[in-house]
């Protein structure tokens, strides 16, 4: 980490710690890639130099890291999709692939742009069932490395996340992968997954007792609205609030077989408003105000047909950025109109 004037970062530099103004409110958040207008606003306000990570981001498709994740990604998905087929045809589980897995996603742990990248790329909904686990996995990962646990915290959230649905290997084919709206009935049979999930799990020593519980209760809230047994917040422990959080976001912002994907913007107003009472709300800051950093420099497509880059997440206002278009920039807080239909 060094010190360094604004005017002399370059784009692609990293912050390295949160940007404050003089009233304690941070301006731009730890792990932002710096650009232009990230620049020009804080030499706006005032401030002289910020702290910047030793390595930049690299804006080729072919950097390294990238690929490397790529690779390990494709690897974690192909694991996971043949631990859940043994368990379609009816085999145990086998917690030496899960084992498999978990490292499999934990030696990217330092890799947040690739992660966050690469998967909002992946949205196709014919393979949901797998990338979904995978995903959740990897973003219960970064909620719980932002969150500081320790190393060995972090790898029993991953497999929280890996496992959280695996009650599903043992529902219908036909309820699970329906291209309609579910019936009543129907949608009973899938709240079933959880409880199957946890009755896969439960005889295993080697899994903890805390993911075993994650699995059973992921689907619970902290207002009690959950299911299957309204549990109160007391009885929800920490890895199940980060699944919760990893799971609603990437089922959002994913292509479904009866449900098209949403923005990352989209995820987050639900988070801050219906959503504000029914998940942690520590959980909830560290992950919108993480993930939020790591969106600077996606490129998006408006609803007034132009491309454009979000060049700045505002942390108080997270789903009203600023997007750098061809002829200038568009403050989505004023331009109450113009929406982000997608992300590229």
């Amino acid at each position: 980490m060094v010190e360094k004037v604004i005017s002399e970062c370059s784009e692609g530099d990293i912050l390295a710690a949160d940007v404050f103004n003089i009233n304690g409110v941070t301006l731009v958040a730890k792990g932002t890639v710096i650009n232009e207008y990230i620049k020009e606003r804080l030499i706006d306000l005032g401030i002289e130099s910020i702290r910047i990570c030793n390595t930049s981001v690299a804006f080729e498709n072919s950097s390294t890291p990238y690929d490397k994740f790529k690779k390990n990604y494709k690897g974690a998905i192909l694991n996971t999709k043949n631990m859940l087929h043994d368990l379609t045809s009816g085999k145990p589980l086998d917690y030496q692939k899960v084992s498999l897995i978990t490292s499999q996603i934990y030696k990217n742990i330092n890799e947040n742009d690739s992660i966050i990248r690469f998967m909002s790329e992946i949205r196709s909904s014919d393979e949901y069932t797998y990338t979904h686990c995978v995903n959740t996995a990897f973003y219960s990962m970064l909620i719980a490395n932002w969150l500081k646990l320790s190393d060995h915290e972090i790898n029993k959230v991953i497999q929280s996340g890996l496992l959280h649905d695996i009650g599903k290997s043992k529902i219908p084919s036909q309820i699970l992968c329906k291209g309609g709206i579910l019936t009543k009935e129907e949608f009973e049979v899938i709240k079933m997954h959880t409880i199957l999930g946890y009755e896969i799990v439960e005889t295993i020593d080697d899994i903890d007792r805390d993911v075993k519980n994650a699995i059973l209760l992921h689907h619970e809230r902290i207002d009690g609205s959950g299911y299957p047994l309204k549990a109160s917040s007391d009885c929800i422990n920490l890895y199940t609030r980060i699944v919760a959080v990893a799971d609603v976001f990437d089922a959002m912002t994913s292509d479904r077989v009866y449900k098209k994907r949403v923005t990352p913007f989209e995820v987050f107003e639900m988070f801050q408003t219906v959503g504000i009472g029914m998940f942690d709300i520590k959980v909830l800051r560290v992950f919108l105000n993480n993930l939020a950093a790591h969106l600077v420099g996606a490129k998006v497509i408006l609803s007034n047909g132009e491309i454009g880059e979000i060049v700045y997440i505002p942390l108080q206002n997270l789903t009203c950025p600023i997007v750098k278009v061809a002829f200038g920039y568009v403050d989505l807080s004023q331009e109450k109109s113009i929406l982000i239909l997608s992300m590229i």
